[in-house]
């Protein structure tokens, strides 16, 4: 808290922000922007003579617009690039954000371009440092590897990017964690139920390669586990119960019915959770 804060002279932020952006937070992304792409890009990247490849890449591939919009040098294309982003919609920051948190791996190679440079370490600590800003200034999002969701705790995103980078072993589980989070996350109409249906298939994919068992249901895998590792008979109790929302008739994996009733709370508990518990069957095993 600040000193004012503390005297009640000003108030601190306290609802997250999920459908807008206020000048803090606009700010604090723009600071993180110029950090690691936008304001020395020139120098970094191009010696100041001519645009870098990645104010070229916001451009061409993010906008669709023709090249001859760049301006002459990399100032002049910093400062359209600025008056863009002070100009956005809320949602239009965060497609912003997602983008430049790949660019540098887009564009340029370890080693060949410029000499003790990562790229994708490079991208990653950009994110890294939006996080910071996101959680500063109580936005309701946060990057889960290369994508941007609504949520907002910390050990949720942790458990999430966790089951989004599982080995190869397990890259099934890790690609329906990562569709799930994508349907989450899709603006402007997320797909709440298909994401449960795609954290579900993770926890599937999980025990049928745990079992041998292509047909194996989780009660299977539970055993199996159980027999390497007992487990408490009320953690399996509640995980048998957990797939049985998500599998009897009136629940999301069949027909259409009740689309109304999985609504945002449903689906982020349910992506949590069938994370967390890949998570554990991966260690567990």
């Amino acid at each position: 808290m600040t000193f004012s804060d503390r005297l009640g002279l000003t108030q601190r932020k306290s609802a997250f922000q999920a459908d807008d952006i206020d000048d803090d937070l606009r700010n604090g992304l723009w600071e993180a922007c110029s950090e690691y792409y936008l304001k020395d890009f020139g120098d970094v990247f191009s010696n100041g003579k001519t645009v870098g490849p990645i104010l070229k890449d916001i451009f061409v591939n993010l906008w669709k617009l023709s090249s001859d919009n760049i301006g002459l040098t990399s100032g002049q294309t910093f400062q359209k690039i600025r008056q863009a982003f002070f100009r956005m919609e809320w949602f239009e920051v965060y497609n912003f954000i997602e983008f430049l948190s790949g660019c540098a791996t887009r564009n340029f190679q370890v080693g060949t371009n410029i000499n003790f440079f990562d790229p994708s370490e490079y991208d990653a600590r950009f994110r890294a440092r939006v996080n910071f800003f996101l959680e500063r200034e109580k936005s309701a999002y946060r990057f889960a590897q290369h994508v941007l969701v609504p949520i907002s705790s910390e050990l949720e995103v942790s458990s999430i990017e966790d089951a989004m980078t599982l080995s190869d072993k397990f890259s099934g589980a890790r690609v329906h964690i990562r569709q799930a989070v994508s349907l989450f996350g899709q603006k402007p109409n997320p797909d709440y139920r298909n994401a449960v249906k795609e954290a579900m298939s993770a926890v599937e994919s999980t025990v049928r390669l745990l079992t041998g068992d292509k047909k194996a249901t989780l009660g299977d895998a539970l055993k199996t586990l159980d027999r390497i590792r007992p487990l408490h008979p009320a953690f399996k109790q509640a995980m048998d119960k957990l797939y049985g929302y998500t599998s009897d008739e009136g629940g999301v994996r069949h027909s259409l019915i009740d689309l109304s009733r999985v609504d945002e709370a449903d689906a982020k508990f349910m992506i949590v959770a069938c994370s967390a518990f890949v998570n554990f069957c991966v260690q567990r095993s």
